[in-house]
């Protein structure tokens, strides 16, 4: 289980959610199928590791709540923790698990007043993923150094102009260092997971669409919807097939 949420970035079917209001306030939200990873976990426990009793679990965060419940308990804390906290206001996160059943799905949701709020959620979502390991961490049974390294992201640009909505990646240039070829078992299982893994991307406008950049795109009845899914064997060579742009009519 703990393997599955350290790999939960790069083996799970990822799906951002906006839906934007005429004035481009909106919602956002990124949820996280680790059904898969967990289904793996389960049926590739050793055989010396005794088998616990399956969890289920369904749990709801609002945070405002939290500020709220527990205001002087968070002034007391440091500086930084604070910070960390602040980046959570107006976040929802939900974590439904039902080991039995082998499914795990986590989800982050946060209403926004402007646009340029969206900058921020890159923030919000890395805070997530910090309470989201704490909380599957909690037996101290995997480093948070290696938690931290599977769920790094690449930093994520929004940006609105002249009726262009754009998503963009910043791609890094990688350093080119010589990688240990893994043959075992393992390792083949994990690919033929990842190569099953999608990142859906799902765009819901005031105005109708004109056209998307990403010829697998698909624009809805409507035309107001954009979906986009890509494998993620297929962004793991090429980053920037997750980049966007939508071009709205007048």
């Amino acid at each position: 289980l703990l393997f599955a949420v350290a790999c939960f970035i790069m083996s799970c079917n990822v799906t951002e959610s906006i839906v934007f209001n005429n004035d481009m306030s909106g919602k956002y939200s990124s949820s996280f199928d680790l059904s898969p990873m967990l289904q793996y976990a389960s049926s590739n426990r050793p055989s010396s590791v005794e088998e616990e009793e399956k969890e289920k679990r369904d749990t709801i965060i609002v945070f405002n709540d939290l500020f709220k419940a527990y205001k002087d308990s968070i002034a007391s804390l440091s500086e930084e923790q604070r910070a960390r906290l602040e980046k959570l206001r107006g976040t929802t996160m939900e974590v439904h698990m039902d080991e039995a059943e082998d499914v795990f799905t986590f989800s982050m949701t946060r209403p926004f007043q402007d646009f340029s709020e969206l900058k921020e959620m890159d923030g919000q979502l890395d805070a997530s993923f910090d309470v989201m390991k704490e909380m599957e961490n909690k037996d101290g049974k995997a480093s948070g150094a290696q938690l931290d390294k599977m769920t790094e992201d690449e930093e994520t640009t929004y940006t609105f102009k002249d009726n262009t909505f754009s998503r963009f990646v910043k791609v890094e240039e990688e350093e080119k260092v010589e990688e240990e070829v893994e043959t075992d078992d393992f390792s083949k299982q994990f690919e033929e997971v990842f190569s099953q893994s999608y990142n859906t991307l799902i765009y819901t406008f005031p105005r109708k669409v004109k056209s998307v950049s990403q010829k697998g795109a698909v624009i809805s009845e409507d035309g107001k919807t954009v979906t986009y899914k890509v494998p993620w064997n297929e962004i793991h060579k090429d980053n920037t097939l997750i980049n966007l742009e939508v071009i709205l009519e007048d």
